[in-house]
């Protein structure tokens, strides 16, 4: 069984804190399905990207990963591209479009196609975010696939990326964005993105928000805490020097989908969660020693070598 990912796929330009610029293929749920792709999992994109140059790129770059990219489409309005500014230490700032407004880029038209009958029926889960839910059109289209899957008896992993510049209107955001949320099987949040929506990052009260999720809240260097199988507890981060933080948070979550599948969605004790997320972790920490969000996913004798040097722990991947 595969994982489907939906939503957006664009260009990041990167600035260094030396003014360096670096035009990279990134969005959250592209990069989550590169990482799965590099876990040798199997994945399929599903997002929007212009008749234009950028848009080429992008999906040439799915088929390079062995990615199933039969639900790109290809819209008449442009790739979107982001500028993102990296300070010294890695960590990094969103700024605005170039090209037009936030409406103005193919992926705020992401719509409903036949293609989604196949790939959501054969779907172990269906991994997203929340950026598209800011455009009528990808919002409808994601909440039919949503549909689509859980009917199929898939799960719906919902990754949480609070960013009001994607939003023509930020206040009116919660109020779209808790159905939706509340819908999700596996929830991925940051500390940030919890307090920014819900004014808390206790973890307990998120778990009493959202009842029926899985809930992973991360905290940069500090680490994760988890809520997987009735069982709650916290992972510290590894401790490296970051060069670029674009895409941690994506590689982390393909580190625990792989996790979750490879245990059939159940951690039967607290061991197993604290390992899958310590797994997940090193997925995230290594995106981190190298610029660019798609770039810098590891591959799996990386993670492997990454495993074997900072942990006691016997460990194998194989194909999910």
């Amino acid at each position: 069984m595969s994982v489907v990912c939906i939503g957006e796929i664009l260009i990041d330009q990167v600035v260094s804190a030396y003014g360096e610029r670096q035009s990279l293929p990134g969005g959250a749920p592209a990069n989550v399905a590169v990482a799965l792709s590099r876990l040798a999992v199997p994945v399929a994109f599903v997002g929007a990207v212009g008749n234009d140059a950028w848009g080429q790129c992008l999906a040439q770059m799915l088929q390079s990963h062995g990615i199933d990219s039969q639900g790109l489409q290809v819209c008449d309005a442009p790739t979107r591209v982001v500028e993102v500014h990296c300070a010294a230490n890695g960590d990094r700032t969103f700024g605005g479009f170039i090209g037009g407004p936030t409406t103005a880029f193919a992926d705020a038209q992401l719509a409903p196609e036949p293609w989604r009958s196949q790939p959501l029926q054969s779907a172990s889960a269906l991994v997203t975010g929340t950026l598209g839910m800011a455009y009528p059109t990808t919002r409808a289209t994601m909440n039919a696939a949503a549909t689509a899957v859980k009917g199929y008896g898939g799960k719906l992993i919902i990754d949480v990326n609070w960013r009001p510049t994607f939003w023509p209107d930020p206040d009116a955001a919660i109020t779209i964005l808790l159905p939706w949320l509340q819908q999700a099987d596996v929830l991925k949040l940051s500390v940030d993105d919890a307090l920014a929506l819900f004014q808390t990052a206790d973890l307990s009260a998120l778990v009493t928000e959202f009842p029926g999720s899985e809930i992973l809240l991360t905290d940069g260097t500090r680490g994760c805490q988890y809520a997987l199988s009735r069982q709650v507890g916290q992972v510290p981060a590894f401790a490296i020097a970051a060069v670029e933080t674009t895409g941690a948070g994506d590689a982390f979550l393909a580190g625990m989908i792989y996790q979750l599948i490879a245990h059939n969605w159940h951690f039967a004790n607290p061991s197993q969660a604290t390992k899958a997320v310590q797994f997940a972790n090193a997925m995230g920490a290594l995106t981190t020693l190298k610029p660019g969000a798609i770039a810098a996913q590891p591959t799996v004798d990386e993670l492997l070598d990454f495993l074997h040097t900072y942990t006691d722990q016997a460990w194998t991947i194989r194909r999910v």
